[in-house]
């Protein structure tokens, strides 16, 4: 039996999301790719596994490849509930490195940096927004809210009150309800963009690949004002920049609900909050 057979028995008996389905296709992808054919059910021998994460382990991160683990091992343990297939023993099963690395936002400083390179955005796009209007109204919008890039890319009209200042989606990757606030300033560059976008239901009708050509132009502009980001900083920045604000404003239970992260406290801690505004170690008595 094929394992893409499987993730779609996986997928019709269970209510998964989406983004859940795609993962177990990628990863079935990736393990064929690894053993040069279409992967199978007697594929799923330990030794496979581990040489598949293994090899994953060399060009992509350890959070990624431990992803890629678990799509399969799911995959399995449905093989073994319903087909007989012998089960892994867990133990056996290679255990990719997690590396915590310090959390980097940008300052207000650079947020306005970019703001300033905005200006400079001189090109009219194909929905016949301009590129300054668009990227003003995205960063001031991201800023505010804290909310990822596909869900600003999803974002409606509907989804938000000019006349209150709120907004209120379903999280593309949570599936869960979030609302939270705008700035009047946000709204004057919302409102000028929806002038030009008078039949898009969306707010930025731009793909991930169009989003990111006007990302990487906007950086060059801000650069001429003193704009520098570390190496993997992109447009998702402005969730971090967000929950540190609202962290340093209001403390951390009130940056993980301004996130409307389900992983609470403990995650807008560890992925979120800048680690150079967190509070400083303390020092024991003299002695």
């Amino acid at each position: 039996m094929l394992l893409a057979t499987v993730v779609d028995q996986v997928a019709m008996e269970c209510d998964l999301a989406l983004v859940t389905v795609k993962q177990y296709e990628l990863a079935v992808k990736r393990f064929s790719e690894f053993l040069g054919k279409q992967a199978t059910k007697d594929d799923l021998t330990t030794e496979n596994l581990n040489g598949f994460v293994c090899s994953l382990q060399k060009f992509l991160t350890g959070t990624t490849a431990r992803n890629y683990r678990v799509s399969i091992t799911r995959l399995w343990n449905h093989l073994t509930e319903f087909y007989g297939l012998e089960p892994y023993n867990v133990r056996r099963l290679r255990r990719p490195k997690i590396e915590e690395k310090p959390v980097y936002a940008w300052s207000a400083q650079q947020v306005q940096q970019l703001m300033q390179g905005c200006e400079n955005l001189i090109g009219i796009m194909r929905c016949g927004a301009r590129e300054y209007e668009f990227m003003k109204a995205w960063l001031l919008l991201g800023y505010d809210t804290g909310l990822r890039p596909i869900d600003l890319r999803g974002i409606e009209w509907d989804d938000l009150d000019f006349e209150s200042r709120r907004f209120a989606i379903v999280q593309h990757k949570t599936g869960i309800a979030h609302h939270g606030m705008m700035r009047p300033q946000t709204i004057v560059a919302l409102e000028i963009l929806q002038q030009r976008l008078p039949n898009s239901t969306k707010v930025f009708p731009l793909s991930k690949g169009g989003v990111r050509r006007l990302e990487l132009a906007l950086y060059k502009e801000a650069a001429t004002f003193g704009f520098k980001r570390r190496r993997g900083q992109g447009i998702g920045t402005l969730r971090k920049t967000h929950a540190t604000g609202v962290y340093t404003l209001a403390g951390e239970h009130a940056a993980a609900e301004s996130l409307g992260h389900v992983g609470g406290v403990r995650t807008a801690r560890k992925s979120y909050i800048d680690h150079r505004a967190v509070q400083k170690g303390r020092l024991p008595p003299e002695f």
